[in-house]
């Protein structure tokens, strides 16, 4: 009988000290443990500095490859111009996320408009670390349309 009661507490035992569960395991019901024994998914490191620190140089050099290349080939319609930021917005969030900089969040903005002797000014304003935050801008120009796009490189602790 005692070998019974501590083949089932061993059970239990493993269930509690698992791993996490995942939706699919929940729908299935494998395991009933309650949120109390889940180890959390991140555990302090008490490092305030990132091991791979933001790089603005060649994250400027590489954001301006990009729209240029994105851009070159583009062909202008103005009923597209949202769908065209849209995508680039994505596109440029995507690429800075590909580096791998630690501790990072982006946000990036993208505007798209048509030259006909207009005159615009964006301006952003935000309240960051000047040591750790960073913000990349990049311009393109073609005969027919602009594009300013923003990147926002926001440090996350």
């Amino acid at each position: 009988m005692s070998a019974l009661a501590r083949k089932s507490s061993v059970l239990i035992l493993s269930r509690l000290m698992g791993p996490a569960m995942t939706s699919s395991k929940i729908d299935r019901g494998l395991y009933d443990r309650t949120s109390m024994y889940v180890v959390p998914r991140f555990q302090n490191t008490f490092r305030m500095e990132s091991k791979h620190p933001f790089r603005r140089e060649v994250m400027h050099s590489m954001m301006d490859h990009f729209l240029r290349t994105y851009l070159d080939e583009y062909k202008y319609v103005a009923k597209r111009a949202k769908r065209l930021a849209e995508n680039l917005s994505e596109e440029l969030r995507n690429q800075f996320k590909l580096c791998q900089f630690e501790r990072y969040r982006y946000v990036a903005l993208v505007t798209v408009g048509d030259k006909k002797r207009q005159d615009l000014r964006c301006v952003a304003r935000a309240l960051w670390d000047p040591e750790m935050d960073h913000c990349i801008s990049c311009t393109y120009e073609a005969p027919t349309y602009f594009v300013v796009a923003s990147v926002w490189a926001v440090y996350y602790e």
